[in-house]
């Protein structure tokens, strides 16, 4: 995938570098400008939630909708239910940072399903599932991991789990974030 053809406004290039730092190379944003336009719609401008669903869909073996469904809420930062490359590149650029302050935050977005600033056991066990469909990685019973990370989690018991002790907890337990990665098998 080149960048044949590419349309991409250099002013958007320039915006994207200052907003997420120049680490973020050229040839990056064009290559995912190319990924994004080969995934829209034919005639859209912007990725629709089904867009992006068989995008994930495609990347792995199981079903990712559920997942999907979550990952593209993060995305969607203006909540008008597509997403323009723009965020399609903030969101990227995030959920794959090495920067764990982003990462963590980005990851209790997906966990804070209805964007309370909590997450709940439900909530939890939603996106637990969701992923567990999406890959072959073997867990114990979504139940019961669910219960192990909540407790871990739930410094003060209130059943819920604010955003400071999720930062707290995942970063004395990293299977919370590696359960978001692209590929959460445990390692062998």
């Amino acid at each position: 995938m080149g960048n044949k053809g590419s349309r991409l406004n250099p002013k958007t290039v320039e915006e994207l570098q200052k907003h997420l730092g120049s680490e973020l190379m050229d040839e990056d944003i064009k290559t995912w400008y190319q990924d994004y336009k080969e995934s829209l719609t034919p005639g859209k401008t912007q990725l629709t939630r089904k867009d992006f669903i068989e995008v994930y869909n495609k990347l792995f073996t199981g079903d990712a909708k559920e997942f999907a469904e979550h990952v593209f809420r993060t995305f969607d930062t203006d909540g008008n239910n597509m997403v323009d490359f723009q965020e399609f590149v903030v969101g990227l650029f995030v959920s794959s940072s090495q920067d764990m302050d982003k990462k963590l935050n980005w990851a209790f977005r997906v966990y804070d399903i209805n964007g309370d600033g909590y997450i709940t056991k439900d909530e939890m066990s939603k996106i637990i599932t969701s992923i567990c469909k999406m890959t072959t990685a073997a867990v114990q019973s979504v139940d019961q991991l669910t219960q192990e990370l909540f407790s871990d989690l739930d410094v003060n018991k209130d059943d819920k789990i604010s955003y400071e002790e999720f930062l707290e907890g995942a970063s004395k337990n990293d299977f919370v974030i590696n359960l978001l990665q692209p590929d959460p098998e445990p390692d062998s």
